[in-house]
């Protein structure tokens, strides 16, 4: 089973500005590229999700995403820039690729991913992680998720929250998210190498 919980690089903005204007300034900026994970229909992996944009000022500025979608929502999500596309793609972009396997897709259907499962995860309970606002304040709307036609996986299938532990996430804090809101029973869970979270059976 796919690793559930990744490191990720700190946000590197454009020089000369500052940390707010810089995330506001790459919304408004063309995409000319988005990756996402080839199994971005398995909800039990993570979804790994590249965005990137073209400055006036040339370079590249990505947005990158980890979306869970069986509960979580997104994860993760970091802003990095590059001063030249060959560095983008030479460096980043073959590392990314090489890491797991990303095909190319539309901006509405990475859009509706990251969107959908942000409404589902909001549901539940579960705030966005601080990176993922940065990450989203940079990509900018979005609206584009109207467009796409593809239905997102969400849960387990079977209209219930699935939750597969990573190594690094606050289980007993998850879980008793899901009790609070779900109830025992009414969602499936894995913990791999962990006990069961102290009376989770009441």
């Amino acid at each position: 089973m796919k690793q559930r919980h990744r490191k990720t690089s700190p946000s590197r903005l454009p020089h000369g500005h500052g940390h707010g204007l810089a995330l506001g300034a790459a919304a408004s900026w063309p995409t000319f590229e988005c990756l996402i994970s080839e199994w971005w229909r398995d909800s039990t992996k993570l979804t790994e999700i590249l965005i990137s944009k073209e400055p006036p000022f040339g370079g590249v500025v990505s947005c990158v995403f980890l979306v869970d979608l069986g509960c979580l929502g997104p994860k993760e999500g970091f802003v990095t820039q590059f001063r030249e596309r060959i560095e983008y793609q030479d460096e980043f972009r073959s590392m990314m690729i090489s890491r797991n396997p990303l095909i190319n897709a539309e901006y509405s259907l990475a859009a509706k991913i990251i969107r959908e499962s942000i409404v589902y995860s909001s549901r539940l309970g579960f705030e966005l992680p601080q990176g993922v606002q940065r990450a989203l304040s940079a990509l900018g709307s979005l609206d584009a998720a109207g467009e796409c036609q593809e239905d997102i996986p969400l849960g387990a299938g079977d209209g219930k929250p699935l939750y597969i532990a990573g190594p690094h996430d606050d289980v007993d804090h998850i879980m008793a998210i899901l009790v609070g809101k779900c109830g025992h029973g009414n969602f499936h869970f894995t913990i791999p190498g962990g006990p069961i979270p102290p009376d989770f059976f009441g």
